[in-house]
């Protein structure tokens, strides 16, 4: 069984509302006295509605609650990896263009830290929601990329050391700014 299947399968609180529900239809049935079958059935039935009510307001407000747990579950799909990837892209092409607006002494200190973090913030973001999702692409994209460079007669680029951030966070070879952090990172 997948780990997808098996988490299905076990106890959630779906089935509490729908449980405690009978539960209570089954109550209130013995409790009434000398009721006519209608009478019974009608019971049963609204309170399984109110039960079925329950778990379609539960169903409503988790997401609101913990809205990333459904990201973790799913893997990402190829037009939103794309997506997610054209936005990294453009995020850190926004980070080096600040980065150099604040070199030619365009823009004020403060204001390189204030909209430097955002980008920062924004790009720690979208790298986590990738990682998150690439467990299953990860091991394709390098053997892809071996292939690629293999029939170019290259060096593949996995071959190189990872680079460590102060923070102690291992990144990518070719990686300008720390995962965990967002610090750049200095090459030797």
């Amino acid at each position: 069984m997948s780990s997808a299947t098996s988490t299905r399968d076990s106890f959630s609180v779906g089935h509490l509302f729908i449980l405690l529900s009978l539960m209570a239809a089954t109550a209130a049935v013995v409790m009434t006295r000398r009721a006519t079958p209608e009478s019974l059935i009608l019971i049963s039935l609204t309170i399984g509605a109110a039960g079925f009510t329950a778990v379609c307001f539960y169903r409503m407000l988790a997401p609101l609650v913990a809205p990333h747990a459904d990201l973790e579950l799913e893997p990402l799909s190829e037009r939103l990896r794309a997506d997610l990837e054209r936005e990294k892209a453009l995020t850190l092409r926004s980070i080096k263009e600040l980065e150099f607006d604040r070199a030619m002494g365009k823009l004020s200190q403060q204001d390189f830290d204030q909209m430097g973090g955002r980008l920062r913030a924004r790009a720690m973001g979208i790298m986590k929601q990738l990682e998150a999702g690439s467990t299953n692409y990860r091991a394709q994209v390098e053997k892809d990329l071996a292939a690629k460079i293999g029939a170019r007669g290259g060096k593949p680029a996995a071959a190189s050391a990872p680079v460590t951030c102060a923070c102690g966070t291992s990144n990518d070879h070719d990686a300008r700014f720390c995962k965990a952090c967002g610090g750049k990172l200095v090459t030797a």
